[in-house]
């Protein structure tokens, strides 16, 4: 069966609580679509793009569920499909508490062969109790130009991660666990400091439904 299919045999058709990205700013938010991959909905890149170093920076996002399995993706180019967001910048984990979540360094791989100028879209996936994927995206243009950070992000109250509450099936579909896998974002805060499991998760929409096998 395709990604797309099993994901929407599985997802119910309404999510209960929404989220936001709020930097890199995000396409914008649709309530009605924000169970659509791969962006919630905003299927066009957007005019206005964030500058965001080669090797990573800040990333932050409202949360809507006061918790819920969350991955952040990456895919290069300028107006990438769902199939491009094969790039994990943050492997499956448990965000807790309603408000601010935050990376100051979200670490961007060496070995992609990023340029100055490049564009890319980040995308923030979410699935809560309800089981309900949500999607955001993030158009961002890639700089070797020295960035100062106006205000280092902090987690809000109550606000931290933990070790994903389900195993990542492996890349052949099996539901065994994959192995364990390091963080190589800085968190904002200690609490953030996690082992989460998920070394083989399959990307985007794949990524989602597996969540829920």
């Amino acid at each position: 069966m395709h990604a797309t299919a099993l994901l929407l045999t599985l997802l119910p058709a309404l999510a209960t609580a929404h989220f936001s990205v709020t930097y890199p700013t995000d396409r914008g938010s649709n309530s009605q679509t924000q169970a659509d991959s791969p962006c919630g909905g905003k299927n066009t890149p957007s005019s206005t793009r964030t500058k965001w170093p080669i090797a990573g920076g800040q990333l932050s996002f409202e949360a809507g569920h006061d918790e819920a399995n969350t991955a952040v993706y990456l895919a290069l180019g300028n107006n990438p499909v769902k199939d491009d967001f094969k790039i994990i910048l943050k492997d499956k984990f448990l965000q807790i508490g309603l408000g601010t979540f935050c990376w100051n360094e979200l670490t961007v791989p060496g070995d992609l062969g990023i340029k100055n100028g490049d564009n890319a879209t980040i995308q923030v996936v979410q699935a809560g109790h309800s089981g309900g994927g949500l999607y955001n995206c993030a158009d961002i243009t890639f700089t070797d130009a020295p960035m100062r950070i106006a205000q280092a992000c902090v987690n809000g109250t109550g606000v931290s991660a933990q070790e994903a509450t389900t195993s990542a099936p492996s890349a052949s579909g099996s539901g065994s666990a994959a192995p364990a896998a390091t963080t190589s974002a800085k968190p904002s805060s200690a609490a953030e400091s996690v082992r989460v499991a998920g070394g083989a998760l399959l990307a985007g929409a794949v990524g989602v439904a597996a969540w829920l096998l």
